[in-house]
């Protein structure tokens, strides 16, 4: 089974809760253990404990499997680029990060850093912090290309796609056609926007099936909104993972952590917000 989270955003608190649940003996019992991790990007910024939040994801990575995708904040600090959202005591901690604090984003042969995309062909998934458009498809207009890529996509909230500041804006129909081309009845696994979604596709038409009937779950202290989607094998899937760390916020408000889980036999996505 795996567990999924995104947009932790140097948010060690926000990690440390879902993983108290996830991997605490009463949820066990009811869902079973955790064999692999899925960290969909977007690890640092905007909080203010990038370093804890990188030993940590060390940690894991020596106990388990770990998929990991780069979200456009970690390539924020990896590329000294500039994004807003992040305070002073956040720019400076993220200022004290060292080269070992950085090893857990390994780096390419080409120089880059970690991977904008990750395809798990044995269980069907395909693994993005935004997208899974390849960039060099879309028609650009002289805007920045960074945008462009993977780390910045969104699934777009209007009936066409187009560019703006925060990045590519997809339909969902062009995300389905790209896992197509490797992919058979799959599951695409997002983040980035830090609200959740979920959409289906069948042979005929393409359906969002979010917001679907919640129920409440209690485990040990932490109350939870769950929502349980049966994957059926004849359909293809997007899921949206929402805002792991509560730090990554924007313009503050209230928020709190999110994560799923991926039970592969028989195939179910399940999604959790605590309240």
């Amino acid at each position: 089974m795996d567990l999924v989270f995104s947009d932790i955003h140097a948010d060690i608190d926000g990690l440390e809760t879902i993983l108290k649940i996830a991997f605490s003996s009463e949820f066990e019992e009811k869902y079973g253990e955790i064999s692999r991790i899925i960290n969909l990007g977007d690890l640092l910024e905007r909080g203010t404990n990038p370093k804890e939040v990188l030993q940590k994801m060390q940690e894991l990575s020596k106990s388990y499997p770990v998929i990991s995708v780069i979200g456009n904040h970690d390539e924020s600090v990896l590329y000294k680029k500039s994004i807003s959202g992040s305070s002073y005591a956040s720019k400076k901690a993220h200022e004290l990060l060292s080269e070992q604090d950085f090893e857990f984003f390994h780096q390419n042969k080409d120089g880059t850093f970690g991977e904008q995309q990750v395809m798990d062909k044995q269980n069907k998934l395909l693994c993005v912090h935004g997208g899974p458009l390849d960039p060099q498809k879309i028609i650009k207009n002289g805007d920045d290309p960074w945008l462009y890529q993977k780390t910045w996509q969104r699934l777009s909230e209007e009936d066409n796609e187009f560019y703006s500041y925060y990045g590519y804006h997809y339909k969902a129909s062009s995300a389905f056609e790209e896992g197509k081309a490797n992919l058979e009845n799959f599951i695409i696994l997002c983040g980035h926007q830090h609200m959740e979604a979920a959409i289906q596709q069948t042979e005929n038409e393409i359906t969002n099936i979010w917001p679907f009937q919640s129920t409440t779950e209690k485990i040990e202290s932490f109350v939870m909104q769950k929502r349980e989607f049966d994957i059926d094998k004849n359909r293809n899937y997007l899921f949206r993972v929402g805002l792991g760390g509560p730090q990554g916020q924007h313009n503050g408000g209230f928020a709190r952590p999110h994560f799923g889980l991926i039970q592969h036999d028989p195939k179910k996505v399940i999604l959790f917000g605590l309240k």
